[in-house]
């Protein structure tokens, strides 16, 4: 497995521009047995991409949710709270694949459905020599500087998640890390009033969740077998009819709340036929719901 950069830059028209764009640019190389799963003609985020590689040996990643592993750009950086850890937006360009932990290997996924697999052990080395290429890079460099504070807080969150991954990496040794499972004794509950749109790769929720629906039935295969198509559990019965989705570690849940009874009675769309739109909707991406009612 080959993976790192070329042409490292900053954008901007001087020097003086340049130490304003905290996010490094340049080409990226992934190969896998030979196979090129990258575009290292185009310009790329590549310390967007370095941090969602390392970010990737801990947890599983799935395609979709447009925080593609090679992003065009990732200029937007959102600190959690506490400022230990970043949500980084760009635009919805890039290159995605899903990478799987599975026993002692990587499983890279990509959107055709062809599988890679590599050892744990080198993969982990690929990202870290990546990420220290990229950390290298902004050290051999000025300092960066802001336009306003809520940019230095963003840049201050990703360097702090950005130093826990690498360590926590480094510290692993030979162990392997466990990947968030499933849980089925806490979920998240949504209703639908908080869905702010659906596509062929999930459903966005208001707060910027994100169901991702290959993420959904991966998981829902590796508890209950099947053909991997399954994102969810759908009951109709009891008073709030609901999907439970499939998410890590908890489930997501989605609640329709019926209106009054005259409401319901007059509305073009009550709330079971709501419930099935969403269940149709699933379908016609080609995804499945299984019925526990």
């Amino acid at each position: 497995m080959e993976l790192y950069a070329t042409d490292l830059h900053f954008l901007g028209d001087t020097q003086k521009d340049q130490v304003y764009d905290y996010c490094v640019h340049g080409k990226v190389i992934f190969k896998i047995d030979g196979c090129n799963l990258s575009n290292d003609d185009s310009d790329w985020c590549v310390s967007a991409s370095a941090y969602r590689f390392l970010r990737s040996l801990f947890e599983n990643h799935f395609l979709g949710a447009e925080e593609q592993m090679i992003p065009c750009c990732g200029h937007f950086l959102i600190p959690s709270q506490d400022k230990t850890s970043v949500t980084i937006s760009g635009c919805p360009n890039g290159i995605d694949f899903d990478i799987i932990h599975e026993d002692n290997n990587i499983i890279i996924r990509t959107q055709d459905g062809t599988t890679y697999a590599v050892t744990f052990e080198d993969y982990k080395a690929s990202v870290l020599s990546y990420a220290k290429q990229i950390e290298d890079f902004y050290h051999q460099n000025p300092p960066r500087q802001f336009e306003d504070q809520f940019d230095q807080d963003g840049f201050s969150a990703f360097c702090n998640e950005w130093y826990s991954l690498t360590d926590k990496a480094t510290d692993l040794g030979d162990c392997i890390p466990q990947t968030p499972t499933v849980a089925f004794d806490d979920y998240d509950s949504y209703t639908e009033n908080e869905i702010a749109g659906i596509s062929p790769n999930g459903i966005s929720l208001k707060n910027m969740k994100f169901i991702n629906f290959r993420e959904c039935a991966y998981n829902f295969q590796q508890v209950h077998g099947g053909k991997g198509t399954c994102v969810a559990e759908r009951d109709i019965t009891g008073t709030n009819p609901s999907f439970g989705f499939y998410t890590a570690p908890k489930t997501t849940h989605i609640v329709f709340l019926p209106n009054s009874k005259i409401k319901e009675f007059f509305s073009k769309r009550n709330t079971v036929q709501r419930f099935h739109d969403l269940q149709k909707q699933i379908e016609s991406f080609g995804f499945t719901t299984y019925d526990m009612s």
